[in-house]
């Protein structure tokens, strides 16, 4: 698994601007420069990035609950937070991701074993949310 793993990551790492023909390639080539922006503790701009690949719907529909998934350690861990407000992400990331969330169960995306992992995702978004809503300037 680990030696796929590595092949896939060489593989995106030499496309290069070449992922741009795709919409998939270029999904898949963002959502690794992600999980590089995670491990380099670029909170903030992984954040900006996990919240676009929502919006932009480049990933196949059953994906993007693996995306809202990824968003945990972001919320979770607010207090590594690059800002000084200990929030990773502001409440319209929040709400783009709460959003996303409500629309896979309106579309009926997910599976009867997806349900704690939404009602998780929806609690440390919602409070998120609260948090951010407590921190920004009105």
């Amino acid at each position: 698994k680990q030696w796929y793993q590595r092949r896939v990551r060489d593989f995106l790492d030499q496309l290069g601007s070449n992922k741009l023909l795709s919409n998939r390639l270029m999904f898949l080539g963002k959502y690794r420069e992600f999980h590089n922006m995670i491990k380099t503790h670029q909170r903030n701009k992984a954040a900006d990035l996990l919240v676009s690949l929502v919006e932009s719907n480049l990933g196949p529909p059953r994906f993007q609950i693996t995306l809202l998934l990824d968003s945990l350690p972001l919320i979770n861990d607010a207090d590594k937070s690059e800002d000084d407000n200990g929030v990773v992400m502001d409440s319209r990331q929040s709400h783009v991701l709460l959003k996303a969330l409500e629309d896979m169960q309106i579309k009926k995306l997910l599976k009867e074993s997806d349900m704690q992992k939404v009602e998780t995702i929806r609690l440390a978004l919602v409070t998120n949310l609260a948090s951010s809503f407590l921190n920004e300037p009105w």
